[in-house]
């Protein structure tokens, strides 16, 4: 369970429950407008593609390097990536780049060993990014080892949670991207007792038009009667604003029958989800999600990501998208339900809402409307689309 206590989760239950018995949700005062341009044109996707690779990135969790020596080698927003944990136990982060032909010296995955060898002539470099040798140095030159280990990228690990930024240079102030109180609430969530499920990659349109589909359940009932709707009330939601970010509290079917003097009962029937600035949402899914459990049972929190970052142009976009679980579940009783929970998390994404981003995408370039209206009740993407147009000032992003 999380490490919120019962005062809190109870809190929580009671804000929620009051608006399941009136139907209602965190509203904005009036709707809000999106030019359909801003989805389309070049220089505003380029100039958002800076943004995200000099904001800080939630690249993964402690166990997704869960020992010394573990390595985790990916792509993001195309900057090839390398993750190492040392022998100290201190995460560390390089662009995957040898320095001196730029060949990649980690193939993609993860894995554990000491160093990394380039395929190319052999360079070797330590997980703490130092170049170790290079064959024929006496003919290749003059080479101060020094000066010629990987480009490190500034990265934390924070209670459970690894976050990097992807240029160069850049510092990393977690303090300030996250504020005092989102900081207070990741930590209570205890992300650092969760095993990996499954983690898969999704290709699909824009990455804004993508990525607003995580931030309102108004399109539940359509769409999603016999998954996500199956389990959650649609168009219920609490939206608190923090910062940048923002938090969606909604209803599990059957929150009218929890029993708020069980702490079970409290974590399984109110589902927070994080909207983490620019393209994170990490959702504490109910244990009930596409299944049955006895009410009695130990709760398994579980965790439902989706990380959309932008593609190779202003109509292309990838999705992170990973399923977690409190624990460990391989060779256990639960590992059928898990992953059957994690498979249709990521199925219900792929074949329901992805078809209807392609939709939308498809009409960008038509001239059939000049905005993207969002309703009262889509308050969380009225502050994402603010929070963005503001970071978008940054004269950083015109270098």
């Amino acid at each position: 369970m999380s490490k919120y206590s019962d005062a809190e989760l109870y809190a929580n239950y009671q804000d929620i429950l009051d608006l399941v018995k009136r139907k209602d949700l965190t509203m904005a005062d009036e709707i809000y407008k999106i030019p359909v341009s801003e989805y389309a044109d070049r220089g505003i996707w380029e100039r958002e593609v800076k943004l995200v690779r000099r904001t800080p990135m939630m690249l993964g969790f402690s166990c997704d390097l869960p020992e010394p020596g573990s390595y985790w080698a990916m792509t993001r927003v195309g900057v090839p990536l390398l993750l190492t944990r040392l022998k100290t136990g201190e995460v560390r982060l390089f662009i995957n780049a040898c320095r001196h032909r730029g060949v990649k010296v980690a193939n993609e995955g993860q894995g554990k060993q000491p160093r990394f060898t380039c395929l190319y002539h052999a360079w070797t470099y330590g997980l703490d990014g130092s170049l170790l040798a290079l064959p024929e140095n006496r003919i290749f030159g003059d080479v101060d080892k020094c000066d010629y280990g990987l480009i490190e990228l500034a990265v934390e690990e924070r209670a459970g949670i690894i976050w990097g930024v992807l240029t160069p240079g850049v510092a990393l102030d977690l303090d300030d991207f996250l504020g005092e109180e989102l900081d207070a609430m990741l930590r209570k969530e205890g992300f650092e007792r969760f095993h990996s499920v499954e983690l898969v990659e999704l290709p699909a349109a824009n990455w804004k038009i993508t990525y607003e589909g995580n931030g309102e359940s108004y399109h539940f009932a359509s769409l999603h009667a016999k998954s996500f709707a199956s389990f959650t009330y649609p168009n219920i939601l609490h939206n608190t604003k923090l910062g940048k970010h923002s938090l969606n509290m909604t209803p599990v079917v059957g929150i009218e029958k929890c029993d708020p003097s069980s702490r079970a009962d409290l974590e399984r029937f109110v589902q927070r989800s994080y909207m983490l600035f620019p393209g994170t949402v990490c959702s504490f899914a109910s244990d009930t999600a596409f299944g049955e459990r006895d009410s009695k049972s130990e709760v398994v929190s579980r965790i439902f990501m989706n990380h959309v970052l932008p593609g190779d142009s202003p109509e292309t976009s990838i999705t992170i998208s990973r399923t977690l679980v409190s624990a460990p579940f391989v060779g256990t009783p639960i590992e059928e339900e898990t992953r059957i929970w994690a498979r249709s998390s990521h199925e219900t994404v792929r074949l329901e809402d992805y078809p209807v981003v392609q939709s939308a995408q498809d009409t960008v370039h038509s001239g059939g409307q000049d905005y993207f209206t969002f309703g009262r009740n889509e308050i969380a993407l009225h502050h994402f689309h603010d929070a963005l147009h503001e970071a978008l000032k940054d004269e950083a992003l015109d270098a």
